[in-house]
């Protein structure tokens, strides 16, 4: 595959086992429950920074680059809801609504979309210990969560609401959330914390000190 321009129409016509097994062609580890769009978008990153160079086979050709007209699909016609755990802190959830419950929104007039993030005990559990919501701007489908330290299980429900009316358009798989260390968790500066003396011999109070001052302080 060293000539050959790989367009991101192209891979809109593969199927799910013809992407993984270009993935691994270049070394992504696949899942079997990976949804097939994520595993499109990041086959589509790895080939737009291999274009970029010079000595990468695999190159991306995007619509304005060769002599004919593509229009891709703007979805799938399918109102579901994806989460994708980065980190343990924090999770990427993308959604898409189908044409006839874009419609019955439309035809609402006055409607508003949120993001509830469901706290779970178990992954069996339907109802949750605990929520709570991030309202989303209409027309946009992507959005990062921040997720609250200390919990194990959580399931991310897109939601309308339209007057009284409040209704589950859709809901994600479970997502389990990875366990650290207390000491990682509840870390703050200034604080003695209970290292042994091996660990502070590998400089994880500066680490976890400059992990805390650029990232988790600027969410505190």
């Amino acid at each position: 595959m060293d000539d050959e321009i790989i367009t991101r129409a192209y891979l809109e016509t593969l199927s799910f086992s013809d992407l993984k097994k270009l993935a691994d062609e270049y070394g992504v580890d696949v899942p079997e429950d990976l949804d097939r769009r994520f595993l499109l978008s990041e086959l589509v990153e790895i080939a737009e920074e291999t274009r970029q160079d010079k000595t990468a086979g695999m190159i991306i050709s995007f619509e304005n680059s060769i002599n004919q007209s593509t229009n891709l699909p703007d979805g799938y016609n399918e109102t579901n809801i994806t989460c994708i755990l980065r980190n343990p802190v924090w999770a990427f959830v993308f959604w898409d609504i189908s044409d006839t419950d874009m419609n019955m929104l439309n035809a609402l007039g006055d409607y508003s979309l949120s993001l509830r993030v469901c706290i779970l005990v178990s992954p069996e559990e339907l109802v949750p210990a605990e929520s709570f919501e991030i309202d989303i701007p209409n027309g946009v489908n992507e959005q990062y969560v921040l997720i609250p330290s200390g919990k194990n299980y959580i399931r991310i429900e897109l939601v309308y609401t339209s007057g009284t009316n409040r209704e589950v358009l859709a809901f994600s798989q479970v997502v389990s959330i990875p366990k650290s260390s207390n000491n990682v968790e509840n870390y703050q500066p200034g604080i003695n914390n209970d290292f042994s003396p091996v660990m502070k011999l590998s400089g994880i109070e500066k680490i976890l000190s400059e992990q805390y001052k650029n990232y988790r302080h600027s969410f505190s």
